[in-house]
């Protein structure tokens, strides 16, 4: 399986590793998918790629980077300008009101720490800019503290990538992809049966 898994590793183009890597990274806030796939997965995958593929990890750095720094700062304008509608929006509701309430105290509370803390707090590094945005943050104190954040949430993570994959081999991009896809089937099997338990709770409406 290792073997094979190198084998589709050197054959993949390097373009493809940073395609893949920014498009999540990017999307991580930008559209909310941190929610299912966090960023930090699919980055270390792709650092391990470089480590045993032709992807070089240096352009991967300053391609994740930007990608970081640009899809917080998509997030945070939307949430500037929508953030209210969005978080009483249907969607707004199946992300659920405490994700909201937590990240919205973090930002409150902290500050320039926050954004950049954020980075390393799984869904809290999803809905930040958002609610940094609702929040009407000073718009350059934000971008500070998003690209301090983002650059160094990258680097470290790719870093730490690089170096397993040099030394365990691609056997972790097989642990990877499965617990990729554990996350999301139990997120999505979590999120049923609570939609389930609270329809029970309700009960049928009144005649």
């Amino acid at each position: 399986m290792a073997d094979w898994i190198v084998s589709v590793v050197q054959s993949t183009p390097p373009w493809a590793v940073y395609l893949i890597v920014c498009g999540v990274v990017f999307g991580e806030a930008a559209a909310l998918l941190g929610l299912v796939l966090p960023g930090e997965t699919v980055l270390l995958a792709g650092a391990v790629a470089a480590a045993i593929g032709s992807a070089n990890i240096a352009w991967l750095i300053v391609a994740a980077s930007v990608a970081a720094v640009l899809g917080d700062w998509t997030g945070y304008l939307i949430g500037r300008r929508s953030g209210e509608r969005i978080t009483h929006s249907r969607f707004g509701g199946w992300i659920g009101e405490e994700r909201w309430a937590r990240a919205e105290t973090l930002i409150r509370d902290g500050g320039v720490v926050t954004v950049v803390s954020a980075r390393w707090i799984g869904y809290v590094r999803t809905v930040t800019p958002f609610v940094a945005g609702m929040s009407h943050m000073p718009t350059r104190q934000y971008l500070i503290a998003n690209v301090v954040g983002g650059v160094l949430w990258v680097v470290v993570v790719c870093v730490v990538g690089y170096a397993l994959g040099q030394t365990l081999g691609a056997s972790l991009l097989l642990y990877f992809a499965v617990g990729a896809a554990l996350v999301v089937v139990a997120y999505f099997g979590i999120r049923r049966l609570w939609r389930r338990r609270s329809a029970v709770e309700v009960g049928p409406p009144a005649e």
